[in-house]
């Protein structure tokens, strides 16, 4: 429960000790860089333009990136388990530096692009090759050369296609024409192709026919005949297809350089990044002033790297992060257990650095919640078996691992809800185990989910004071968080004594413990109002508030709700399948196949809501009662992961 402590850094170096320096903070990688705030101290400072620094390396990545994704078209990627089987490939930076150093790119560049710019201008006469042959097709009947067609001197001849729709009607307009010919050589889709001959005198009226009817004139560029043209086509078709097989087998000799390929573009984007990082520095003549921030435990690792780079050419300035500094970037740091439940923080909000971090109390009451909402022995024992052998015998990035394990945990937690509700698919399996039985014991549950809500509403107050104290506020931890806990434990009191017989001591401590609670949240709830009027109003407002607390505490049924309703439905889910089962050999195989596709469907559908619904009361419950977030991730001086994570 603990956020890293980190050092905040201003480091002044020359100049021309730059490259050697960015070289080998980049190795160190735990260098978070910030804007230089020196300007503001000594206005003869300038910043360092990007546009001034030699950043080739984009070029190269964009190079190389091309080389990858051209490769990955005749490379058969590995899917499923076997890619699973295989892994992420992981890389310390030195490892990634010294592969991409052993690797040229350049003459494999040359060659691939050479032969690629071959294919295309292939792939370019292959398709206008296909348009050719598609445009000759419908009129590969014809069996005269077409310049012979052409060539009458009285006769006009025409190609083209009508609508077949309008084919008849065209063809009737043509019936007292004693000089033209009309003949219908194929169709194709919607379309009628045909050719006409006609002489000067009806020219004009065929025309008008035409037009009418929606013809559309064809004009081929060919002389012979037209199934000749084809051959001739397809032979040419041939010839590049078979020289396109070849230039495909040049190109799979790069692709065993794939993986070079891409240690090279993770290197060159890593160059890139320290060309870029140089827009956060300031600068004299000669000068680089360079802050950022460091975690604490590297203080001493960044000043020896810096002593290796030259002591003499080199001035450090460090000291603590300052907690309201909202520029200090956050690592968490929690033990092996509260880690897994990090993403829940981190999809909230990071903490900033003068907050708590709230995972390890999170970690504890999402295990419970989790569990109480699907509470099934059997949906437990099916997560546990399927996240562990998947951890077990696949490979995944920390991120997924670290998924898989948050799953895994919480395993446990649905296995013994499940013991405790007696629970394993649904009534299938009595469990000896037995402790309450959610078709009887409806209110047992619902006064634990609240007792539960009333303790996580009590550790998100208890987490606010911590948060003030520490922050050197002890008063408004009294006034912000003890009245309240005086209050509504004496309003919950006051409201048991009601219901059940207490000691009268009980009754009137819980009464007046009640009133100076109010009395106290309405005198300082709004300390900071300047007029007395402002003050009682906006105390009076701040006691309302306690109306939302009610709201919270009813949240928390869904911790019974959603447990019992997914009971019931495994029970449906039973009785139908005892149905179908009764109903000899089909029934059982029909009820098999039920049971294990609904009861499939629950246990996802169970899965699900107790995450969405746990993490809702994580957010709107208990992190409104302390939490603000809005903390920055802090960013190790590595770029973005591409093809290889580096270490």
């Amino acid at each position: 429960m603990a956020i890293v402590k980190m050092k905040k850094f201003t480091l002044f170096a020359f100049e021309a000790e730059r490259k050697r320096l960015l070289e080998e903070l980049q190795r160190f990688g735990y260098v978070n860089f910030s804007k230089s705030d020196a300007v503001d101290q000594f206005d003869y400072l300038k910043e360092v333009d990007i546009n001034t620094v030699d950043n080739n390396y984009i070029e190269d990545s964009t190079r190389v990136k091309w080389m990858i994704d051209y490769l990955g078209r005749f490379v058969e990627k590995e899917k499923g388990l076997s890619a699973l089987k295989k892994g992420p490939i992981v890389y310390t930076f030195s490892e990634l530096e010294q592969e991409a150093n052993s690797y040229d790119y350049i003459p494999d560049f040359n060659n691939l692009n050479d032969i690629s710019k071959k294919m295309e201008s292939n792939n370019q006469k292959l398709t206008a090759i296909d348009n050719s042959i598609k445009e000759l097709l419908p009129w590969n009947s014809i069996k005269e050369p077409i310049e012979d067609l052409n060539s009458f001197k009285k006769l006009k001849f025409i190609m083209g296609y009508i609508p077949t729709r309008n084919i008849e009607k065209f063809k009737s307009s043509t019936v007292d024409l004693k000089y033209t010919y009309f003949e219908e050589v194929d169709i194709v889709g919607r379309n009628s192709y045909c050719i006409i001959f006609t002489n000067e005198t009806e020219n004009e009226a065929v025309f008008e026919n035409l037009r009418v009817n929606g013809f559309s004139e064809v004009n081929l560029e060919i002389k012979g005949e037209v199934s000749k043209e084809i051959k001739k086509l397809e032979e040419e078709k041939k010839i590049l297809e078979d020289d396109n097989i070849i230039l495909t087998d040049e190109i799979k000799n790069f692709t065993g350089n794939i993986q070079k390929m891409k240690s090279v573009y993770e290197y060159y984007q890593n160059l890139s990044l320290r060309n870029t990082v140089v827009s956060n520095f300031k600068a004299t003549d000669k000068l680089d002033i360079i802050q950022g921030y460091i975690p604490a435990d590297k203080e001493d690792n960044f000043k020896a790297l810096l002593e290796k780079v030259s002591a003499s050419k080199v001035y450090l300035e460090i000291e603590d992060a300052k907690n309201d500094d909202p520029n200090v970037p956050i690592i968490l740091k929690n033990n092996k257990i509260a880690s897994l439940f990090e993403s829940v923080t981190n999809m909230y909000a990071l903490p900033k650095y003068d907050e708590v971090d709230p995972t390890f109390i999170l970690s504890i009451f999402y295990w419970i919640f989790f569990g109480m909402m699907v509470a099934d022995f059997a949906y437990g024992l099916i997560l546990f078996i399927g996240s562990g052998i998947a951890l077990k015998t696949l490979k995944f990035n920390d991120s997924t691992k670290k998924f898989l394990k948050f799953f895994f945990a919480l395993s446990f937690s649905t296995m013994i809800w499940g013991l405790i509700y007696g629970s394993a698919f649904g009534d299938l399996i009595t469990l000896p185990t037995q402790i309450l039985d959610s078709s009887k014991d409806f209110m047992t549950v619902l006064i634990l989910s609240l007792a539960f809500g009333g303790v996580h509403l009590a550790f998100g107050l208890g987490m606010k004071a911590y948060v003030l104290i520490k922050n050197g506020k002890p008063m408004d931890a009294f006034y912000d968080v003890f009245l309240w806990y005086l209050t509504l434990t004496s309003v919950i009191l006051v409201i048991i004594g009601k219901a059940v017989t207490m000691p009268k001591i009980v009754n009137t401590i819980a009464f007046y413990g009640m009133i100076i609670g109010m009395l106290g949240i309405v005198a300082f709830g709004a300390r900071d109002s300047k007029s007395i009027a402002g003050r009682i109003a906006g105390g009076l407002y701040s006691l309302y508030g306690i109306t939302s607390y009610i709201g919270d505490f009813v949240s928390y049924l869904r911790l019974m709700a959603l447990g019992l309703a997914g009971g019931f439905i495994a029970v449906a889910i039973n009785i139908i399948v005892k149905m179908l089962v009764g109903g000899g050999i089909v029934g059982i195989i029909f009820g098999v196949i039920v049971f294990v596709f609904a009861q499939a469907f629950n246990i996802f559908l169970s899965f699900l809501s107790a995450y969405v619904h746990t993490s809702r009361l994580m957010y709107v419950e208990f992190f409104s009662k302390f939490y603000e977030g809005g903390g920055k991730a802090f960013k190790k001086f590595r770029s973005d992961k591409k093809y290889i994570e580096v270490k």
